[in-house]
């Protein structure tokens, strides 16, 4: 029903501009060219109207390629950032583990030094995934604010994994220190083992 209204519509208002072009009296002259200057003019015009024309098709396909070219970009920061975070989920988790093991074996007989030394280069690797979670964070404000909300709201929980990972290896940090208590010690290698243990089970 709507459509035939539309074309009625349509019809009506052909009809109108036959009326209103054909109540036009013009001279019988109208059409003819003085001169080949008049005649240059005449083309003049009507290549400054096509110019126009062709400038604003030009413009909107400028606009296409230029949005295509940021998703391009955007999508390829994204993918990078991701491939680097799913690395250092895989560190985090290694390092979990690391600490977690020797929570169960026992560590009082490795010397604190070389304790020391390992648990230095987890700290590192942890301040390394902050970064890389703070321009994945970043990326996504940016795709979601393009793409919408689906692909932001997709990450959930893992975007906080290497956090909680470290988590363990931060109290690890802390046992493997000589002059801490024992009831500390016993406490934070519970806590230890048991956030291995969850990890595993998820």
């Amino acid at each position: 029903m709507k459509k035939d209204w539309s074309v009625w519509l349509w019809c009506v208002l052909l009809f109108l501009a036959g009326v209103t072009w054909g109540s036009i009296k013009l001279k019988t002259g109208f059409f003819t060219v003085d001169n080949v200057h008049d005649l240059f003019e005449i083309f003049s015009s009507a290549a400054t109207v096509i110019a126009v024309i062709l400038a604003a098709l030009s413009i909107n396909a400028w606009r296409s390629q230029i949005k295509a070219e940021s998703d391009h970009d955007l999508a390829r920061k994204l993918a990078v950032s991701l491939i680097n975070f799913k690395e250092a989920i895989q560190a985090a988790h290694s390092d979990m583990q690391f600490c977690r093991n020797n929570c169960i074996v026992g560590f009082e007989g490795l010397p604190p030094h070389l304790l020391r030394h390992v648990t230095d280069s987890f700290i590192v690797r942890m301040d390394k995934a902050k970064t890389i979670k703070a321009e994945i964070l970043a990326l996504l404000i940016e795709a979601r604010a393009l793409w919408g909300d689906e692909l932001s709201n997709s990450f959930g929980g893992i975007i906080n994994i290497c956090d909680d990972l470290y988590g363990g290896v931060r109290l690890f940090s802390i046992i493997i220190e000589p002059d801490v208590e024992f009831e500390r010690r016993e406490l934070f290698k519970t806590r230890i083992i048991e956030h291995g243990d969850k990890f595993e089970a998820d």
